[in-house]
């Protein structure tokens, strides 16, 4: 059995062009940002950087996991 929370109730938001950010329940989880190499840098809640990714689900699995676990 999975104990980790639905992910499917996470809002992600497309602010502007290449720039994302997240909620769950109108809680700030963290945003992405598209860089100018084309890879996506997620951050948590904090604007602390978690990673650089290749491609957009990578990055939002990354904060979505990341609040998941705290």
């Amino acid at each position: 059995m999975n104990d980790l929370p639905d992910r499917s109730d996470v809002l992600w938001a497309c602010v502007e062009d290449g720039f994302h950010v997240g909620s769950r329940d109108g809680e700030f989880l963290g945003y992405i940002d598209r860089q100018p190499d084309r890879r996506y840098l997620a951050c948590d809640m904090h604007s602390q950087p978690i990673g650089t990714f290749a491609d957009l689900r990578s990055a939002m699995d990354a904060v979505t996991s990341l609040e998941v676990s705290r």
